[in-house]
């Protein structure tokens, strides 16, 4: 199979397109011929090195945990899918699993769902991981009407999601964002918008129940300062090893920080279905790339500022 992986860990240099040894079907595994796939922060933290500790594997190593595409086998022991189904789902790379950035991944059933009918593939492809993430945080705050939330990277892959599900919780939402993006911000129902930097953060006079940190890089006097007391920081990045500045903010401040990390149960899922055929959740996907075009889409991913999804298209 055609495949884009990396051969080391590094920055652009490092992505290869080539042939790799098609996956292996196991018994309860489903072997997909990849439509779509998107690209994630896990993507490049891992093709950086910066996750090698957490997340060992060796090379070559096919990222991407976002896919849709049409099933093409499946094992012994599955009973919930056929070839022919359309799917969408994720993998986990995080674990050393291979992704989806080739013509054929293989996924386990219960990592599997049935592509809704409104949905194209590259819609599909961007749902998972930012989708999922954004839903897991605002959970997390009891997000609901009459509760304040504020999305910091209000325009990005997760945060795109946060803004919307955010209002069709009800609650009422603050974005930050560069003032390039504010319209676009304001187009998926954020109640006001501002700036992210410090500066402008610490202006604002309200406070909130939630703080949704899409980009993960909020300062934390900054974070203090915006929290009332009982509100729930949620960053995407993971925190393990901030517990005892967690468990003194709990007890000191009556606040909590903690991680917005993707939780793909059937009943999430669900959720999110539910939320997109009622046309209250709608992906946006920022740019398009070719599975041979996959080290640009990398770059544009670090270092273009994309608003939503950014998709790779596979078997087109």
């Amino acid at each position: 199979m055609k495949a884009s992986f990396i051969t080391a860990y590094g920055g652009k240099e490092v992505i290869s397109y080539g042939d790799l040894k098609d996956p292996e079907l196991s018994a309860n595994g489903v072997l997909v011929r990849v439509k779509a796939s998107s690209i994630n922060p896990l993507d490049y933290k891992i093709k950086s090195g910066a996750l090698k500790f957490i997340s060992p594997a060796g090379f070559p190593r096919i990222l991407g945990s976002d896919f849709s595409g049409i099933i093409e086998k499946t094992g012994a022991e599955v009973s919930r899918f056929r070839p022919g189904d359309k799917v969408y789902g994720a993998v986990p790379v995080m674990f050393g699993k291979p992704g989806a950035l080739a013509e054929l991944v293989l996924a386990l059933q219960e990592n599997l769902r049935l592509m809704p009918g409104n949905l194209s593939f590259e819609e599909a492809a961007s749902l998972p991981v930012g989708a999922l993430t954004a839903l897991s945080g605002l959970r997390k705050g009891e997000t609901g009407p009459g509760k304040k939330v504020l999305v910091n990277g209000a325009t990005g892959g997760v945060g795109h999601f946060g803004v919307q599900i955010a209002k069709a919780m009800g609650a009422y939402v603050t974005a930050t964002c560069s003032s390039a993006n504010s319209e676009f911000a304001r187009s998926l129902g954020a109640d006001r918008v501002t700036g992210y930097s410090k500066e402008e953060l610490l202006s604002l006079e309200d406070k909130y129940d939630l703080i949704l940190d899409a980009y993960g890089k909020m300062d934390y006097p900054v974070v203090y300062k915006l929290l009332g007391r009982g509100g729930t920081y949620a960053s995407t990045l993971f925190m393990p090893y901030k517990a005892l500045r967690k468990l003194f903010s709990r007890i000191a401040h009556g606040k909590t920080l903690t991680s917005s990390n993707m939780r793909a149960l059937p009943g999430d899922y669900d959720e999110l279905e539910k939320l997109l055929a009622e046309k209250k959740v709608k992906p946006f996907i920022g740019k398009t790339f070719t599975l041979d075009q996959t080290a640009e889409a990398f770059e544009y991913a670090e270092k273009g500022h994309p608003r939503g999804k950014i998709i790779v298209t596979v078997n087109s």
